[in-house]
């Protein structure tokens, strides 16, 4: 997610070094443990995939447009990275000057994580800079959730600085201060201002126009509202933005502060316009929630815009780790309530995971009968319900007399329990619109098989990813309830895809009910009760080998977004 150097690796035992040949040493940065070879191995977990779209769909104004958005995006991938460690920037810079065997899948590797911690493997360290602290570059290393409590109970005028998403905590003297992301990150959010006003002075579109100005405005008060307002008014655009501080997944340690990323895609109007239909069900999906009528919200916006799109480009968070798919945004329960959500999905990343990875898993983890009901279209409805399922349920709530949300109240449970709630919830939805002629039952049982491959897929992300932790827990939940089951003797998974939806019913509507009462207790005792990988899901993950973790995006649009930049046709 930003901007990667795509280099292969090449199983190095003897390297040529000046006129004699003799081994070379490993590279000194590598934590203690790692090698070379183990690395090269690391980085082989991630398939370079091409990441292309239809040129032709541009202008020529639009491709102005989007060069400048590259730019921008550029610039906040090393906010970001800041925002993962300050010291990234010099790890990175040692990183280029050091010599050592193993530097070459170091440098690649530490590009697709985004740091030296590696993601899918408890942020453990794979050079040799010591445990990453739960709290990212958001607050002191030292600063434990007891002492951010305390603070805030002698000064609870401070309470909506350093809860806000876009400032860091910081000590100043004996005590905290918040910073405002504009004043921590200015002379790069004033860049990245800048580029977002040169976009909007090339475009021709007037709702991307305004949201262009009104986000480069944001970047600099600090003030984020207008822009995400800006953002849901997005009309009859081909060039489709979202770029800025949206998602809490860094914050370790209590789900609070958001980081920067960009999405610069193509949307398909057509694809588009095909789903647009699950906008008038919303309410009805929102009064079949399967919890009580007063954790429901009828009177919430329902107005969700469904986009089909190609990704043209990302950085920032959303080019670390594992490569994101679909997302719903803008995550703010205010816009939420005022404007509803929307739902977009990344129709070429989606479709080269399905190929590159779900498929060969669905292949050797389950049953025949259960891995051929795994096709791409229901897998993709099933990626879209669990998009839309983030618009509702609970969200502002009362916690002991206070108003709050979900966020605030679950901390650093809310990345994992949310993401689980929406899959669930995503699924249960499902099963009304079948109920409502939308669906057919067939197609719902495909998404239910789509989605238990997917969950194999999600729990080698690693118990560190919201996403690998929220996988595990419905995957131990479903095998719980014997809705799932091993074969020893095939060594495969199959399924009773109705207790699987029963099953799955059950834990949404403990998800949801958890979230609106804003019980970080029980969602602690949940993610510890199914947050072991049994030994079965151990056996089958073991067969594995050769098939991606995930995919490793390239994008071509490098070749040519220098041409477009100028005002010149590729």
């Amino acid at each position: 997610m930003r901007g990667h150097r795509w280099i292969w690796m090449v199983p190095a035992v003897l390297v040529l070094w000046g006129c004699g040949q003799r081994p070379q040493t490993p590279l000194s940065m590598l934590a203690p443990g790692v090698t070379p070879r183990d690395l090269q191995d690391r980085v082989k977990q991630f398939a370079p995939a091409v990441i292309g779209f239809d040129t032709a769909a541009l202008r020529p104004w639009e491709k102005q447009v989007v060069a400048k958005l590259i730019e921008a995006s550029d610039v906040l991938h090393g906010v970001y990275a800041v925002q993962v460690s300050p010291q990234n920037p010099t790890w990175r810079a040692q990183l280029d000057t050091t010599q050592g065997l193993g530097k070459e899948a170091a440098s690649t590797y530490y590009d697709i994580m985004v740091g030296p911690w590696d993601r899918l493997r408890f942020d453990a360290p794979f050079l040799d800079v010591g445990p990453k602290p739960a709290g990212a570059g958001f607050y002191p290393p030292d600063l434990t959730p007891v002492d951010f409590d305390a603070w805030l109970k002698t000064h609870p005028d401070d309470r909506p600085s350093f809860t806000s998403p876009y400032t860091l905590v910081r000590r100043r003297g004996v005590g905290l201060v918040a910073v405002p992301y504009s004043e921590a990150y200015h002379d790069d959010l004033d860049k990245a201002a800048d580029l977002l006003r040169q976009a909007a002075a090339v475009s021709q579109n007037a709702s991307l126009t305004r949201f262009l100005r009104s986000r480069a405005d944001a970047f600099l008060s600090n003030d984020y509202d207008q822009s995400d307002m800006d953002w849901m008014d997005i009309r009859n655009s081909v060039v489709e933005p979202t770029i800025g501080p949206y998602e809490v997944y860094e914050d370790g340690l209590l789900g609070l502060k958001a980081s920067f990323e960009s999405f610069i895609t193509v949307s398909d109007s057509s694809a588009s316009a095909a789903l647009e239909v699950l906008k008038s069900h919303l309410r009805s999906l929102e009064q079949h929630l399967p919890i009580e009528d007063r954790y429901k919200n009828p009177d919430r916006s329902f107005e969700s815009p469904i986009r089909v799109v190609d990704v043209v480009y990302t950085a920032g968070e959303a080019r670390s780790g594992v490569t994101t798919m679909a997302f719903n945004l803008p995550n703010d329960e205010r816009v939420r309530a005022a404007k509803g959500s929307r739902n977009v999905m990344l129709r070429n990343v989606a479709q080269a995971k399905f190929s590159r990875i779900l498929v060969p898993i669905a292949q050797r983890v389950l049953a025949p009968d259960i891995a051929d009901h795994v096709q791409f279209p229901p897998w993709f409805t099933d990626v879209l319900m669990h998009e839309m399922a983030y618009g509702l349920g609970p969200g502002v709530i009362t916690v002991d007399g206070q108003s709050t949300t979900v966020n605030q109240a679950l901390r650093d449970h809310y990345s994992a329990v949310d993401e689980a709630k929406a899959d669930v919830t995503g699924l249960h939805n499902l099963t009304v619109l079948a109920d409502e002629g939308i669906y057919d039952d067939f197609f719902v049982r495909q998404a239910f098989a789509g989605h238990l491959a997917d969950l194999v897929r999600g729990v080698r992300f690693g118990a560190s990813d919201a996403h690998g932790q929220a996988a595990l827990l419905q995957f131990d939940w479903y095998l719980d309830k014997g809705a799932i089951r091993y074969d020893t003797a095939s060594g495969k998974f199959n399924a009773n895809l109705q207790a699987m939806m029963l099953a799955n019913r059950q834990l949404a509507t403990e998800l949801l009910t958890l979230e609106a009462q804003g019980d970080y207790t029980r969602a602690g005792q949940l993610l510890q009760q199914y947050g072991t990988v049994p030994d079965a899901l151990k056996q089958a993950i073991g067969r594995l080998d050769g098939v991606p973790v995930d995919i490793r995006p390239e994008y071509p649009v490098h070749g040519y977004v220098d041409a477009w930049a100028g005002g010149d046709d590729e």
